[in-house]
């Protein structure tokens, strides 16, 4: 029971982005067992009251009242969720709708004629006519001090495939919402935000950091957006625009994406490209490497986060935070040490790496459990580092 409390609040602070009060609390703790070591000891406090200050000029909010915020992609999900949230703070929330008639979109109306911050707007992302008209919206129902924030939330996912089965009409319809569809929204609204001096948060995914095979043009557009948002931030910061970046990892159950936005599931999705791939491409891959990758999709949607409301805190932490982060990487704690073991080791392992997952000779539950791999070694080493100091020091 002990170990239960004690791993929700590492995981959770991991989580919620509250990794400062939890190395602090390292820090002083072990300033406080090597305290024999005067300048090991200064070094630890100093760190400690660093991560302090951190974490408390993360907590520094703006006033929400007479500020507006457009979000995305409101019918289900994150954005639907993150609207309720930002109203329930006092903003003016502009909640961007695919389907102005969805369940979604009526609670978010009800909500609105209950307060007269909420208002729904039926928006195509892909459609410039639709982007034109909300501006047109947006401009006529501004609150007191302008538009402050725009959440670029709506998403598409794709089939899952190997690129070369990717027909060309998947690749456009993932990238006219992925990514020109942010360009296209961010556009329109950018001379508002430059106004208010405000915020811009745009929501790329762990498979920008993590090259998966199968998942191409879904990752494709997730790492175009990544770059998209340093640049943007590298460009507004002369009109004091911050733009952020939110990263979700495993987060497949949370959302629609596990069933690609409600077009039947991605086994079905995966097998009917299959269906319609050429014999000989179907000869030199074999039936044996699809089924193989759609076992390893079920299992990562089995370990996936079901809780949304991680993701919707960094979000609003990007519009709400006097000072936010440049990136928020929303992911479990075996989700990072993941990606950045693929990120940053040599190739030559990182490949055989992503290969023995691929090939089932690394389990893919390991992803699941990693964070214990590396997590119970590295406190037991730090113990016995302490131990060693302490009776050196006696």
């Amino acid at each position: 029971m002990i170990w239960e409390k004690t791993e929700a609040f590492i995981f959770g602070s991991i989580m919620e982005q509250n990794w400062q009060l939890f190395l602090s609390f390292i820090c002083f703790n072990f300033a406080y067992l090597i305290s024999n070591f005067p300048l090991v000891c200064y070094l630890l406090c100093a760190a400690g009251l660093t991560l302090l200050i951190s974490a408390f000029f993360n907590t520094l909010s703006i006033t929400c009242k007479g500020r507006g915020v457009l979000v995305t992609g409101c019918d289900t999900g994150f954005g639907h969720e993150l609207a309720k949230k930002l109203h329930s703070c006092g903003f003016t929330v502009f909640a961007g709708c695919l389907d102005g008639r969805s369940n979604g979109a009526i609670r978010l109306k009800r909500l609105g004629d209950e307060s007269g911050r909420l208002h729904v707007i039926a928006i195509d992302v892909t459609s410039q006519e639709d982007v034109d008209k909300a501006l047109c919206y947006v401009e006529e129902n501004l609150p007191e001090h302008g538009l402050w924030g725009l959440v670029n939330n709506a998403g598409q996912s794709s089939s899952l495939g190997f690129l070369e089965w990717t027909p060309m009409k998947i690749y456009e319809k993932v990238m006219a919402v992925n990514v020109f569809g942010v360009i296209r929204v961010t556009n329109a609204f950018l001379p508002l935000i430059r106004k208010s001096q405000g915020r811009i948060v745009n929501v790329s995914s762990i498979l920008a950091r993590t090259l998966f095979p199968f998942s191409g043009s879904y990752t494709i557009t997730k790492s175009v957006i990544d770059a998209y948002t340093t640049i943007l931030r590298l460009e507004m910061k002369r009109f004091n625009v911050k733009v952020v970046v939110v990263e979700p990892g495993n987060f497949m159950t949370a959302t629609n994406f596990s069933t690609c936005n409600g077009q039947g599931g991605f086994a079905f999705n995966s097998r009917r490209m299959w269906d319609q791939l050429d014999e000989k491409i179907q000869n030199d891959y074999g039936k044996n490497s699809l089924e193989r990758q759609i076992c390893i999709a079920e299992k990562l949607v089995e370990i996936s986060e079901g809780e949304p409301s991680y993701v919707v805190n960094a979000m609003a932490s990007g519009i709400l935070r006097l000072y936010p982060k440049n990136r928020y990487f929303i992911a479990s704690l075996s989700d990072k040490i993941m990606a950045c073991s693929i990120q940053y080791l040599p190739l030559c392992i990182s490949d055989l790496l992503v290969s023995g997952i691929e090939s089932h000779t690394i389990p893919i539950a390991i992803l699941h459990y990693v964070k214990y791999l590396v997590l119970v070694p590295s406190f037991v080493i730090l113990l016995l580092l302490a131990a060693v100091l302490r009776t050196i020091s006696v």
